[in-house]
């Protein structure tokens, strides 16, 4: 069995932090934390479509690591 673990970090700007917390205020989704976690997913896919990597299964788990950070781990095993 071969695991695989790709990570990725990625962080917000002040201007979609700060509309962000405007958005939480009112209860509305927070497009820039989703718009975050989604560019994160778009560069491991990519990285795992470039390596022609293939898994058997997968699995995401997300960290925050700061109020505008957040770290993106993919884990699963390789056919």
């Amino acid at each position: 069995m071969k695991q695989i673990t790709i990570t990725r970090v990625v962080s917000r700007n002040f201007i979609i932090d700060f509309l962000g917390q405007i958005q939480n205020t009112f209860g509305m989704n927070l497009t820039g934390y989703e718009k975050m976690l989604n560019k994160a997913v778009t560069q491991i896919t990519d990285e795992i479509k470039e390596k022609n990597i293939k898994l058997k299964w997968f699995r995401y788990e997300t960290t925050q690591l700061t109020n505008g950070a957040v770290a993106v781990l993919l884990y699963g095993e390789l056919k």
